[in-house]
């Protein structure tokens, strides 16, 4: 695997894709309405929503009940299947959950939500090539509600294959789509800079100040640590001393912590050499 240093290696950290982002919303359904007179689609449907929401909550073995149902009723259901290959990876049984996963896609290749769930299972495993392949023909359904998300995940298997110019692509895709992610205004803004893209960073910083302003948020000792790198760019001394302070209050145990005194150190000794 490519070596990553100590910057890519925030875009990744606690970034890797969690199947829970692309389940569905939290249902009320309950098992009193699936009855044996039920329509055998709308059953399915019910039991794969109530598979999902327990596997949003962490309950497998429910989560299996309902989805075994649904299998039962409909063995080749696609969403059913991607769901019980989701069950299977939580559980670690891979070679069971990749079954599952290509069964949902043989019947139906069309199932956009199953191929996102593939793809991020594949990047678990660390098959980044193959996510990104099953990412890149997710990204083809312009009417995914999710879309967005499969470029920030295409932006980080390019990352992890070293493909920065690649991954900056994929996060501006993003954010054509969701100008107000976070995760991928602090991703392109951290690739800029590792880019020497100093313009353009700024731009994104600013967007990403702005959004944490708005949501009545604060920094995290990332979000700092760039902007810290980005006001050295720019020799505002004073910005950077602000933003160093934040980092040293809030987050004295980081390593963005440790790189800005390293930073602040090597900028007093060059001042002090410089007179």
């Amino acid at each position: 695997m490519l070596f990553l240093n100590k910057q890519y290696r925030f875009l990744l950290k606690g970034w890797l894709i969690v199947f829970c982002l692309l389940l569905q919303a939290c249902v009320t359904t309950t098992n009193s309405s699936l009855t044996d007179k039920a329509d055998p689609v709308v059953a399915v449907g019910r039991y794969v929503t109530l598979g999902l929401e327990y596997i949003k909550r962490d309950d497998l073995h429910r989560a299996r009940k309902h989805l075994n149902r649904a299998l039962e009723i409909s063995p080749l259901d696609a969403p059913a299947n991607a769901a019980m290959g989701l069950v299977y990876h939580q559980e670690g049984e891979t070679v069971a959950a990749e079954s599952y996963f290509k069964q949902s896609l043989e019947t139906d290749p069309s199932y956009t939500r199953g191929r996102s769930y593939y793809g991020a299972f594949l990047y678990s495993v660390d098959r980044i090539e193959a996510a990104l392949e099953q990412f890149k023909l997710a990204s083809e359904d312009t009417r995914y509600e999710g879309r967005s998300q499969i470029f920030s995940n295409i932006a980080l298997c390019q990352l992890k294959l070293g493909n920065s110019a690649e991954a900056i692509e994929a996060y501006t895709s993003t954010l054509r789509l969701d100008r107000r992610n976070g995760r991928a205004l602090s991703g392109v803004t951290e690739l800029l800079i590792q880019s020497n893209d100093f313009e353009r960073a700024q731009h994104y910083y600013n967007r990403l100040v702005r959004l944490i302003r708005e949501r009545g948020m604060q920094h995290s000792a990332q979000s700092l640590w760039l902007g810290i790198r980005i006001a050295n760019y720019y020799d505002s001394s004073q910005q950077v001393i602000t933003l160093a302070g934040l980092l040293e209050q809030m987050y004295p145990d980081t390593e963005e912590n440790q790189l800005a005194k390293s930073l602040l150190g090597k900028k007093i000794t060059l001042n002090g050499a410089s007179r």
